[in-house]
Order: C-alpha cells, then structure tokens, then sequence
C-alpha cells in the first residue's frame, strides 16, 4: 500500500486504491485522467493527488459494501439495451444493484471497481470490444469467477466463438426477458444458497 506522504505511487499501489487491473491504469494514465512521470527505467509512477481526485470524482465502492446484493454489470453502446435490461433485472424481487457501462473499457473500470458476480456484455462496440474486453475479464482476479452472458445482434455464423472462452454464453438480441431472469434468479440463489 502505498504511503499517505509519498507524492508519487507505483502503478500496483493505484491499481489497490483505485481497485482496477493495470491495464485500465495504463489507460487512464495514456489519457491523462491520472498525472504520470516515467523512470529512467522506463516505470510508471503516478502522482498520489490525480489518484485520490479520482478515487473522489469516481468513487470507490468494495464489494462487501453491498452484502447479500446480487451485483450486475450491463456493458453495451447501446441505452435501449441497457434501460431494457435493467428494467428487467429490477422487477425481481431480490436486492440487486445493476450498474451500466457504455463500451469495453468503461466496462473493465466498472468491473474492477464493483466486482460485478454476472456481467452482460455486448460483442461489437466502440472503443474496446466485447471480446477483448470479456478475454480481459477472465484474467483478472476480481471478475475471473463472474457469469459472464454475451448478448448480440449478430448472426451465430457471425460470432467468432474462438475468441470467446469456452464458459461464455450467448444471448441473442432482442434478450428475452424469461431467459434473462432465470439466469439472474439462478445466479442470486447459487451465490446467496
């Protein structure tokens, strides 16, 4: 961990704050949203402030916050998708939290930061796909066990099933909203049972 009077921290050091994997640090550095300097090695480090300004503008939520709420992550460009889905998911009668994210890379900071225990993942968006972004997924330690669900519009002859670990499965769009509440009913029960 990193220490309060050190101006300056190590990638992993934000990765345990931040709760993220390197590669979305790596992101947000490359973008400018977190200050870096590089050393003469060639290391990243990051200045302790851009770290705690948006651990403050993001917020950071762990998840034995919310026990015994089924967690849910929507990644998908498309809003009708994710209203629909949401929709769907809340009429339940479980406690559930669904959070939503607009592309692969959103999505991975979502994951990282809420450990979602079933993910939804559109297959073709901007940015970063569904399937580098569900490959991403399975390496990282807070979402490896997850339920992930592809959900597309494309033709089966479209999907490119090699690229997607053999676990995955995939919803075709328009989701069906029996099929849709069975998985979360049956994730809720095997995670709380």
């Amino acid at each position: 961990m990193a220490k309060t009077n050190s101006k300056y921290i190590t990638t992993t050091e934000a990765c345990d704050l931040i709760g993220v994997s390197k590669t979305v640090i790596k992101r947000l550095a490359d973008e400018g949203v977190l200050q870096i300097w590089k050393t003469p090695g060639g290391h990243r480090r990051l200045l302790r402030s851009s770290v705690d300004e948006y651990i403050m503008q993001n917020g950071r939520e762990r998840a034995n916050e919310d026990d015994g709420v089924l967690k849910v992550l929507v990644v998908d460009d498309d809003r009708i998708s994710q209203e629909l889905i949401k929709s769907m998911a809340q009429s339940l009668d479980f406690p559930m939290k669904v959070l939503t994210a607009n592309d692969g890379y959103e999505g991975l900071i979502n994951a990282g930061r809420y450990k979602p225990e079933i993910i939804f993942a559109d297959l073709i968006m901007p940015q970063m796909d569904g399937y580098s972004m569900v490959h991403a997924m399975r390496n990282f330690e807070t979402t490896k066990a997850a339920t992930i669900i592809v959900m597309t519009g494309e033709k089966p002859s479209e999907i490119d099933r090699e690229r997607l670990p053999k676990d995955i499965t995939v919803m075709h769009k328009p989701v069906q909203a029996d099929i849709l509440k069975q998985f979360l009913t049956y994730e809720y029960n095997l995670k709380r049972g």
